[in-house]
C-alpha cells in the first residue's frame, strides 16, 4: 500500500492529543490492525508485555508505507512512536475480544485446542485457553461486563464523559470545537484501555477521576491519585462535575451575550458617527453654497453697477455732441 508514484502517506500527529488526525488516518489504522494480528503474540496478557521486537517490527513496517508529520515536519521521534504503539495497544486488545468469542463457541478446553482461530500459532492459542478460563481474567471480565452495563450513575445522571459531550455537542451532533472532540475521545480511549487492565491497577478508574485528569483539577477531585484518596463520595463527585460543567457552559452563554451586546454597541456607536458625518456633509454643503452664492451676488452687483456706470458715461458724452 503506497501513495501516488510510490510515495508514503503522509500522517498529521496531534501532539497536544497525542493522535493522527486528518487524511489518512483511516489507512493508518486499519494497517496497525493488519499488523498487529500478524505480528503481535497473542500468549501474553496485554499489549505492554509483548516483546519489543515485535513492536518494533510494526513501527518498522508503518514506516515503509507513512510518514508522520507534525505540522510541516516529518517527525519520527520516540513519541510518535509512542502514539503508534497506543492505538496499536487498543488493536491488540480488539483481536483479543475476537479470540474470546471463538474461546466461548466452545463448552471445553479439549475441544477450544483442537479448533483454533485462523492465523494464530497454535502455542499461542494454547496459553489462551489457559488464561481465558483463569480465575484472574474472569473476574476482570466480570468487571468489565459491570462497568459496561452502567451507562448512567444512580439518580440516571449520565456519567462524567457522557456529560461532557451533551454539554458540549450541537443539537446536529457537530461538536463546539475541536478541543472538545477530542477530550470527549481521549476520555472514552482511556476508559476502554482500563477495562483491559487488573482491578488493583493504581491509576484512575472512573469517568469522573479521567476526566479530571484530561482537562485538570476541578473542586471535590483530587488529580493524579488514581485509586488513592477520593472525593467523599461518587453522588458528590458527580454532582461537581456537573456543576463544573454547567459552570463552563453557563460562562460560555454569558460570554456570547457580552460579545451580542458590544456588537450591539459598536453599532449604534456606528450608526451615530454615520449621522454625525451626514449632519457635518450638509453644514459644509450649505456653507459652501452660501459662500458661492454670495460670491456671484457681489460679482453680479459689480458688474451691473460698471455696466450702468458706462452706460452714464456715454449717454453724457452723445450729449455733449449734441451741443
Amino acid at each position: 500500500m503506497r501513495g501516488y508514484n510510490n510515495a508514503k502517506f503522509p500522517v498529521q500527529i496531534d501532539m497536544e492529543f497525542r493522535r493522527p488526525f486528518g487524511e489518512n488516518t483511516d489507512a493508518l489504522v486499519g494497517e496497525i490492525a493488519r499488523l498487529v494480528t500478524l505480528c503481535a503474540s497473542f500468549d501474553v496478557p496485554y499489549w505492554r508485555d509483548v516483546l519489543e521486537d515485535r513492536k518494533i517490527k510494526i513501527y518498522e513496517k508503518l514506516l515503509d508505507k507513512f510518514e508522520f508529520k507534525v505540522g510541516d515536519e516529518v517527525c519520527n521521534d520516540i513519541h510518535i512512536r509512542k502514539i503508534i504503539y497506543k492505538i496499536a495497544g487498543r488493536r491488540y486488545r480488539d483481536v483479543q475480544s475476537t479470540l474470546y468469542r471463538h474461546y466461548q463457541s466452545y463448552a471445553t478446553d479439549e475441544d477450544r485446542i483442537q479448533n483454533p482461530p485462523e492465523d494464530i500459532n497454535v502455542n499461542e492459542w494454547t496459553w489462551l485457553v489457559n488464561y481465558f478460563g483463569s480465575q484472574k481474567f474472569k473476574a476482570m471480565s466480570e468487571r468489565n461486563k459491570v462497568n459496561r452495563s452502567k451507562q448512567c450513575n444512580e439518580g440516571g445522571e449520565p456519567l462524567a464523559h457522557e456529560l461532557w459531550r451533551l454539554t458540549h455537542q450541537k443539537k446536529d451532533g457537530s461538536w463546539g470545537s475541536e478541543q472538545s472532540r477530542q477530550v470527549y475521545e481521549t476520555v472514552k480511549d482511556k476508559l476502554e484501555e482500563l477495562a483491559s487492565q487488573p482491578c488493583d491497577s493504581p491509576v484512575a478508574s472512573t469517568p469522573e477521576e479521567v476526566l479530571s485528569l484530561v482537562v485538570g483539577q476541578r473542586s471535590g477531585h483530587v488529580r493524579g491519585r488514581g485509586c488513592g484518596p477520593k472525593p467523599p463520595s461518587k453522588s458528590a463527585a458527580t454532582t461537581t462535575t456537573i456543576a463544573g460543567l454547567q459552570a463552563q457552559v453557563k460562562d460560555k452563554d454569558e460570554r456570547i451575550s457580552q460579545m451580542e451586546e458590544l456588537i450591539s454597541q459598536q453599532r449604534e456607536e456606528v450608526a451615530q458617527i454615520q449621522e454625525k458625518l451626514f449632519k457635518k456633509k450638509e453644514e459644509v454643503t450649505a456653507e459652501v453654497t452660501a459662500r458661492l452664492q454670495s460670491d456671484m451676488s457681489s460679482q453680479l452687483n459689480e458688474l451691473v453697477n460698471k455696466k450702468f456706470m458706462d452706460m452714464m458715461l456715454q449717454f453724457h458724452r452723445d450729449l455733449g455732441t449734441g451741443h
